[in-house]
């Protein structure tokens, strides 16, 4: 008798724990995308969410090769440097857009503006004004990009620590 009802209450949890997927409604309300349990507009779109496995969720993940033996501190500060290296290769981007940018302008040159910077010909005053904007944005750069070589170093240390 005992058996049965551990049989049939273990049965029970197990049945319990597995849970219906959920249907939730995305509606665009004045060029906003809106979420609800209910049709929130004639063209709301049902999305079905996958409920989580309860049994892989609570189960011990293995970190990935990166952290294994990272102390929380460590890890944080790895966190840290990846968070400021993602900032600089942005920065970068952002430079080497508009340093493409203002070459491009700089390309549009006429001869009443090449003659009032004092070139001889438009081809020199391109030549001369995206010298000048090269130098004004390669230190930039540069120093970006050994900003992200130094993080990187760091990084790797914060690793390699017993």
């Amino acid at each position: 008798m005992i058996k049965a009802i551990l049989l049939s209450l273990c049965l029970t949890i197990t049945f319990s724990c597995l849970a219906e997927d959920i249907i939730v409604y995305k509606c665009v309300i004045k060029g906003i995308p809106t979420f609800s349990q209910t049709p929130c507009a004639k063209n709301a779109k049902a999305i079905t969410l996958k409920a989580p496995n309860i049994t892989q969720t609570n189960s011990t993940k293995v970190p990935d090769n990166k952290t294994v033996g990272v102390s929380v501190d460590d890890y944080l500060k790895i966190q840290k440097i990846d968070r400021k290296i993602a900032n600089l290769k942005l920065s970068i981007k952002q430079y080497e857009k508009e340093y493409n940018d203002k070459k491009q302008q700089i390309n549009y040159m006429t001869q009443d503006k090449a003659n009032r910077l004092g070139a001889s010909s438009i081809a020199d005053a391109i030549a001369t004004k995206i010298t000048s904007l090269k130098q004004s944005y390669e230190p930039v750069i540069q120093q970006a990009q050994q900003q992200i070589k130094f993080l990187t170093q760091q990084k790797l240390q914060l690793n390699q620590r017993p």
